[in-house]
């Protein structure tokens, strides 16, 4: 296949995923002030942060942005890289994990950091 058909294949995968993800998640995020995915409930515990130092909302946007990356690079991969469906859904489900966690874990020290930051009072 050639590569700006795998790329416009895997940009409106990402933007198919990042919509309804969009609809289903951040809209419920948005109306329930203390809700999360279960994503971000993992990279807050995993990590220690404390939810009342950070923006809640921006991580759960940028969380979505990720998730939306990983599935659509799994997806773009199982549908074009083997001829073999069962190697490629293997591959590709052990790649989008892998993937996902270095990801996640990236963005928990950022955040960690970020509250664990004192303002000093002068």
């Amino acid at each position: 296949m050639e590569l700006y058909k795998v790329l416009i294949q895997f940009i409106i995968t990402f933007i198919v995923i990042y919509l309804v993800y969009y609809f289903y998640v951040i809209s419920k995020c948005k109306k329930k002030k203390n809700y999360a995915p279960v994503e971000v409930n993992l990279i807050l515990m995993r990590h220690n942060i404390n939810v009342k130092k950070i923006n809640l909302y921006g991580m759960i946007k940028l969380v979505s942005l990720i998730t939306s990356f990983v599935i659509a690079v799994a997806v773009t991969l199982i549908t074009t890289l083997f001829e073999n469906n069962i190697l490629s859904i293997i591959l590709g489900t052990l790649l989008s994990l892998v993937v996902a966690m270095i990801f996640y874990d990236i963005i928990g020290n950022i955040y960690a950091k970020k509250s664990k930051k004192v303002v000093k009072k002068k």
